[in-house]
């Protein structure tokens, strides 16, 4: 495996943990957000919008869990375990649906951007390219 995809995955998974946690943090203190608000971006009416919460779940706790799972499997140690690569294939899948239906979420029914959201959006899509790259390339998926 080349050494540089297991840190930059890692990298990568600790960002959207720190994000996911920053988020989570604002969800229940909106005092604490830290975001412009104009006619399109206003991180606090979509983090408190109806679609902040899956099934009473806030979304940005589900991300936090979900970055801090990425983070373990993402270890040196968890990419010398050939199992692990698709459960990280089956996760970022999982994560990039979930970005899909967020962001379908600002645009259509919200009518607001969130800048962090964005953030963990684009840490997680850049997780996927990263991951399915390196499979394509070690693998014959």
């Amino acid at each position: 495996m080349i050494e540089r995809v297991p840190l930059l995955s890692l990298l990568l998974s600790i960002a959207g943990l720190l994000t996911s946690a920053y988020l989570t943090y604002t969800h229940f203190d909106a005092n604490a957000l830290l975001c412009s608000a104009d006619a399109v971006i206003d991180c606090e009416t979509v983090t408190t919008s109806d679609q902040s919460e899956l099934l009473g779940i806030p979304v940005a706790f589900l991300g936090l869990a979900f970055f801090a799972f990425l983070t373990v499997i993402c270890l040196p140690f968890a990419w010398r375990i050939d199992a692990l690569k698709w459960v990280r294939l089956g996760a970022i899948g999982v994560g990039v649906l979930m970005v899909v239906y967020l962001v379908a979420a600002e645009i259509l029914i919200i009518g607001k951007i969130c800048l962090w959201c964005t953030v963990v959006h684009v840490i997680t899509l850049a997780l996927a390219c990263l991951l399915v790259s390196a499979s394509l390339r070690t693998s014959n998926l």
